[in-house]
């Protein structure tokens, strides 16, 4: 399985944007839901800052993702025979086509 940490640019400044973002939201839901199991009221400040983080949430996620979708699809299937384009590029080499 292919992911940020084995793919071919390694843990790029998407990724580190992405695990960042998704990081702090979670950790404002798990505040929240430590709170509500204390018996705690949420203050209505703090579901505004939930529902400012939230648009970035998704906003970062869905260029990541978005892009990397874009490029699967556009990526043409490949036969057996045909060397794949990434392994060329790591070898430096180019087709003699």
């Amino acid at each position: 399985m292919k992911t940020f940490l084995n793919d071919q640019d390694g843990l790029s400044e998407k990724d580190y944007l992405l695990l960042a973002a998704t990081t702090v939201f979670f950790v404002f839901v798990v505040i929240g839901l430590v709170l509500v199991l204390m018996g705690r009221p949420i203050d209505a400040m703090y579901i505004t800052l939930l529902d400012m983080v939230a648009p970035v949430l998704m906003t970062v996620a869905g260029g990541v993702y978005g892009v990397r979708a874009v490029q699967e699809f556009r990526r043409q299937p490949q036969t057996d025979d045909e060397p794949r384009r990434e392994e060329e590029d790591n070898r430096g080499t180019t087709s003699p086509i």
